[in-house]
């Protein structure tokens, strides 16, 4: 896109056309046109490629780890799309502007003998009237607002990310299990009432086994381990608190459906306690 910016920026100096702010936007545009086909293309070539890897589903052999691959291919495609063809040629009229109106080749340091009879006026020739040039409005109104909605974007995905599963109270659903341990009520509750051979988000609850407040239990650990000939298949859960003492929100992922052995250990200020039990995960 710069290539092809500067290339204008010169056919238009050279030809004595770039005098106002017009003329800079006339050169920009014949530039910046050149590269929206080639790359529209090349966009539209990578999204269609890789939209089926993100649309596959999760059990399918070998989806959850050619997603984290394409997830940031796609982004890294879209933004620089809005970079190159939005956000590149505002920039440019920006930087150009002070320009305009500076002798051919001044800038580098190089002046032809031609350019110097045409620089250098007789003074017996009346010098030509110079037209002032009109402050065009800036366009920080378009830069602001594709800033925003790209900040937006992102916001919401990494929201989507990191803050949704700090936020207590929005997994709803059937216990599928439910332990005592010493005077408290361990509640294990999933969406859909049972594991599932995929990511599972899922919310542990403390109570008080007497009151059936919430409490507070300090750090909890959750893992799963499955015994099989000649090896133990081991799925740790990343656990995360919520705004709510007492609730926390876990994520797992089993690597294959059948009964598997849960342990929780939890320590903190209600002292520290364990329990392990059996669990099924559908397939």
């Amino acid at each position: 896109m710069l290539l092809y910016l500067d290339q204008a920026w010169d056919k238009f100096r050279a030809a004595g056309r770039m005098n106002s702010i017009g003329d800079l936007h006339a050169a920009i545009i014949e530039g910046a046109v050149q590269r929206i086909r080639p790359k529209i293309m090349t966009t539209c070539a990578i999204l269609f490629g890789l939209l089926p890897i993100m649309w596959s589903p999760v059990t399918q052999s070998g989806a959850d780890v050619m997603k984290r691959i394409a997830a940031p291919m796609i982004g890294g495609v879209v933004t620089s799309g809005i970079l190159q063809l939005l956000l590149y040629p505002a920039i440019y009229v920006l930087w150009r502007k002070r320009h305009l109106g500076t002798p051919l080749n001044l800038s580098s340091g190089v002046v032809t003998s031609a350019e110097t009879d045409a620089l250098v006026t007789p003074s017996t020739q009346a010098r030509p009237e110079v037209t002032p040039i009109s402050r065009p409005r800036r366009p920080w109104f378009g830069v602001i607002l594709i800033l925003v909605v790209v900040l937006g974007i992102g916001g919401f995905f990494a929201w989507q990310k990191f803050g949704h599963g700090s936020s207590g109270g929005t997994i709803s659903g059937t216990p599928f299990a439910m332990q005592k341990v010493k005077d408290l009520t361990v509640n294990f509750i999933h969406p859909n009432g049972q594991l599932q051979k995929a990511m599972n988000d899922i919310l542990i609850e403390f109570r008080d086994s007497t009151s059936g407040e919430l409490v507070d239990v300090g750090t909890v650990k959750f893992d799963l381990d499955m015994n099989m000939p000649g090896m133990v298949m081991h799925s740790g859960a990343t656990i995360a608190r919520t705004a709510i003492p007492g609730q926390y929100r876990a994520q797992v992922k089993p690597d294959m459906g059948g009964d598997w052995m849960a342990t929780l250990h939890y320590e903190g200020p209600h002292g520290e306690g364990s329990t392990s039990f059996s669990v099924n995960v559908k397939q």
